[in-house]
């Protein structure tokens, strides 16, 4: 696919995004997760920061016993920082929301890792911003366990995918979890 074609595809699930009640479609995820066993046995998470109409997971913050990371634009890379529950959020690279806490190199302890994406394939494959941080970080540590919060009107038969895209291990919608 043509890098013309992409933002189209972009821009076209930007619109779709934008028309779904975001907060009634996280609520119903979140849910869902609190009930996953993969959630619940994962003591160390990296959420995401939401960004404009993207799906939140913040309600997740208030689940005791589990240690919560962020991550962190660095240069070219993704680092996290660890969430405690005192800690500010500051105003990263894009805008993007992240803690003001000790940034970290090392992230191969992190046993879930939640992706943003604009929209996603039943064979795990996820269009992103087009950047590539996500794609980077996953492939730098292939044994994370990954799972794209999604609302099911962004989750296509097939999307165009790259040799260089990482395919997520779990999609999460307002209705299932799905394992590709």
């Amino acid at each position: 696919m043509s890098c013309s074609e992409k933002l189209i595809l972009r821009k076209k699930c930007k619109t779709i995004r934008n028309t779904i009640d975001t907060r009634s479609v996280s609520g119903k995820i979140c849910g869902l997760i609190k009930k996953w066993d993969v959630f619940n046995n994962a003591r160390n998470i990296m959420l995401f920061y939401p960004i404009g109409s993207e799906l939140s997971l913040l309600e997740l913050l208030n689940i005791n016993g589990k240690n919560f990371y962020f991550p962190c634009v660095t240069g070219d890379d993704l680092s996290v920082a660890c969430y405690e529950s005192s800690d500010c959020f500051i105003s990263g690279k894009y805008d993007i929301m992240e803690p003001d806490g000790v940034r970290l190199d090392e992230c191969s302890f992190l046993d879930l890792v939640f992706v943003p994406a604009l929209a996603v394939d039943l064979q795990g494959n996820r269009l992103g911003y087009g950047k590539g941080y996500y794609d980077k970080f996953l492939s730098k540590y292939p044994s994370l366990v990954s799972a794209v919060p999604v609302c099911s009107k962004l989750c296509f038969k097939k999307i165009p995918a790259e040799s260089h895209d990482i395919k997520v291990n779990y999609l999460i919608t307002e209705n299932d979890i799905i394992r590709p």
